[in-house]
């Protein structure tokens, strides 16, 4: 992550990814949650992430897990590879163990064209006694307004009602649910090896808080716990990853205390060229407000046109935009324009005609 992109919106998705996505986070993550007569036989120094090519276009429309990490076990004369999926949710999907339960079928049919499909001549190989799929547990973090009341095994989505007999052979999934709504402030993992877990899992929590006072209480309790990192430069980049966060994904917060935790953020990462909290809450509501005009208009908008408003910061674009709200003629038409305007605040294009 550069200290140097001050302008980025970090949405839910890229802050789960973000932080997740660091390697001693990830240990930290697995060894808290993961059964520990599993976590003994793993050996976490080589776990890497896997990047692999999902099917798009499943049921639901999700093409690919939030992260697919692969690790080995220790036993050196039959190593293991278990893949870990981790999905993560901020509202209460039943279908979440339906869409894992094809993230692991699609990781095991990667595995067979890898292992059993000659890549010249494209025909499969014999499966032998000795070939077996590598073990896969998924696991979901949910961090939402209310507790998750979703199915965490496979079986329970399909209906025996009247035949119970039958429940034996149907495909069985069991899923870790690691939900964040239940679990205590003091119950969270505090790893000395990687303490930033901590705050990551705290902001997942507090950021649906109803109590506005609580809410900035809170962030400003993280942010004291950061601050003694401060002069080191991933604390630094954290502390602006999380104060984004706030911005672009709470609705309780006022004007008044986003300039209050402003003064707190600047004092802590001493950076004077960042666009300022209030700026970004000015531009919130003026995005809204194009939003709404385009679904008067138009109806569904697609969701890139919502991603990349996020992304505008410029006061002075926004109300362009607004007023080519008014008068385009298609969504398609609006998003010409937005891209150009997103191309001239990313510097690619002279600001002197608009």
């Amino acid at each position: 992550m550069s200290e140097q992109n001050n302008d980025r919106i970090i949405t839910r998705n890229t802050f789960f990814e973000e932080t997740l996505g660091i390697i001693t986070l990830s240990v930290a993550f697995l060894k808290s949650y993961l059964p520990r007569k599993i976590q003994r036989k793993l050996n976490f120094e080589k776990l890497n992430f896997e990047k692999i090519q999902f099917r798009s276009g499943g049921a639901f429309g999700e093409s690919q897990p939030d992260i697919v990490y692969r690790v080995p076990t220790l036993k050196e004369d039959h190593v293991v590879h278990i893949h870990v999926i981790i999905e993560y949710n901020s509202f209460d999907d039943q279908g979440t163990i339906f869409q894992l339960h094809d993230y692991v079928n699609q990781l095991c049919s990667e595995e067979v064209r890898a292992n059993l499909i000659d890549p010249k001549t494209k025909k499969r190989k014999k499966w032998t006694q000795q070939f077996l799929l590598s073990p896969v547990i998924p696991i979901i973090l949910y961090y939402g307004e209310k507790p998750f009341t979703g199915k965490t095994e496979y079986a329970d989505l399909i209906n025996v009602k009247g035949i119970e007999e039958i429940r034996t052979y149907q495909p069985r999934l069991r899923a870790i649910l690691v939900d964040l709504t239940f679990i205590a402030d003091a119950q969270l993992p505090r790893n000395p090896d990687a303490p930033k877990l901590y705050v990551i899992l705290q902001i997942m929590k507090i950021i649906f808080s109803k109590i506005r006072t609580m809410l900035k209480k809170r962030f400003c309790e993280i942010l004291d716990e950061l601050k003694p990192y401060s002069q080191i430069s991933k604390y630094r980049r954290l502390i602006r990853e999380i104060w984004r966060y706030l911005v672009r994904n709470t609705e309780k917060i006022i004007k008044a205390d986003y300039e209050e935790i402003e003064i707190i953020v600047r004092d802590a990462i001493g950076n004077d060229n960042m666009p300022t909290l209030v700026q970004r809450w000015e531009s919130r509501g003026e995005v809204k407000t194009i939003l709404r005009l385009l679904a008067w208009r138009f109806g569904t908008i697609p969701k890139l046109i919502e991603e990349q408003l996020s992304e505008m910061t410029d006061i002075e674009r926004l109300d362009q935009l607004l007023e080519i709200a008014y008068y385009c003629q298609t969504p398609e038409e609006f998003q010409n324009r937005l891209n150009y305007r997103l191309r001239k605040q990313a510097g690619c294009l002279p600001r002197a005609t608009d």
